[in-house]
């Protein structure tokens, strides 16, 4: 009697190509256009930021070739002044913009991931479709924010890195750059702009997941956001421990520099706070305002610039924990829709 064996079969050196899990290549194929649209957008946003900024360096440089000075008022001196000044002045406004642009951001893909990514599926049924093959509404779920904040976080990083290099480096300008503080830059440099832009997207598919309907969830997760973004930063001065300045009412005032102004009042002679628009009548005489209140000098709370790293951790990790129970509420809501 003989035995038939099989030889093992040899390697043949190559490697399998990694391929997608179905769910998540599912959703890069219903939704190609969409995303690489916004990869594009993303890009664009960060080559303009890039030409702005090399653009400025580069009038800086030909106007310190030129031997002329702002304040030179010789007829030949004209026109580099007006053209060095005016490329100050349009740099400035560009990064307002691009921070505009990026605090909005987080509303526009709420707004897409609440109507064309899931409400959308929900309202036509195409999601029966999907649920019916090998993985479940879980991972249905799971695949399309997957796809999405690995967009999101490429995308919104790139923006703001490239947006904090835009404004930190460079030559030294005329015009002041906008304040750290200022909320178009203080959101747009830092990972505070990945935080709100996740919690867009948690937000999005809560509001597609609990009205089923295109219209409605993109109306809803847009004002949701759009609530988040303006209400949230209004506790930002009190993240972290402010410092105080202090003076008499005899001496020039105290400026904190560039810091972040929170709070200015006047001091009593017992230590106690007063709020500065008590005495503040132009008026009146406000001395005896002053000697009514036992007034003895002033104080200025706010943040240094180096208070720019603490709060902005503090509140992506609040705006973090947002967006982890939106996606938490969103799958759990869902569990208890489906069979």
């Amino acid at each position: 009697m003989t035995t038939l064996t099989t030889a093992p079969a040899k390697p043949t050196g190559r490697r399998t190509a990694f391929t997608l899990p179905g769910p998540y290549r599912a959703v890069l194929l219903q939704h190609r256009t969409a995303l690489w649209i916004a990869l594009g957008l993303f890009a664009l946003g960060a080559a303009a930021l890039i030409a702005d900024r090399l653009w400025v360096a580069h009038a800086a440089d030909a106007f310190a070739a030129s031997d002329c000075s702002i304040r030179q008022t010789a007829k030949e001196c004209g026109g580099p002044v007006r053209g060095y000044l005016d490329a100050e002045m349009q740099f400035g406004r560009n990064l307002d913009y691009m921070g505009m642009a990026i605090l909005a951001l987080p509303c526009l893909i709420g707004v897409f991931v609440a109507g064309p990514l899931i409400a959308r599926d929900l309202e036509t049924g195409t999601y029966k479709l999907a649920w019916t093959q090998s993985y479940s509404p879980a991972r249905w779920l799971a695949a399309r924010l997957a796809v999405c904040a690995a967009v999101v976080i490429t995308g919104m990083g790139l923006l703001a890195a490239v947006q904090r290099w835009a404004w930190t480096s460079g030559p030294e300008l005329e015009y002041d750059r906008a304040a750290w503080y200022e909320r178009a830059i203080y959101g747009s440099v830092g990972p505070v702009a990945v935080g709100y832009a996740l919690l867009g997207l948690a937000v999005g598919a809560l509001a597609g997941i609990l009205l089923r309907r295109t219209l409605p969830a993109m109306t809803g997760a847009g004002a949701v956001i759009v609530s988040a973004v303006a209400v949230l930063p209004l506790v930002r001065p009190h993240l972290w421990a402010t410092e105080t300045v202090s003076w008499s009412r005899t001496s020039p005032p105290a400026t904190p520099g560039s810091g972040y102004p929170v709070e200015r009042g006047m001091l009593t002679s017992d230590g106690s706070r007063l709020p500065e628009s008590l005495c503040w009548d132009p008026v009146r005489d406000s001395d005896p305002c002053f000697a009514e209140h036992q007034v003895t000098g002033w104080y200025n709370d706010f943040h240094p610039s180096s208070h720019f790293w603490p709060l902005q951790l503090m509140e992506t990790g609040i705006v973090l924990a947002l967006a982890a129970a939106a996606t938490y509420a969103a799958f759990l809501l869902l569990r208890r829709r489906t069979p």
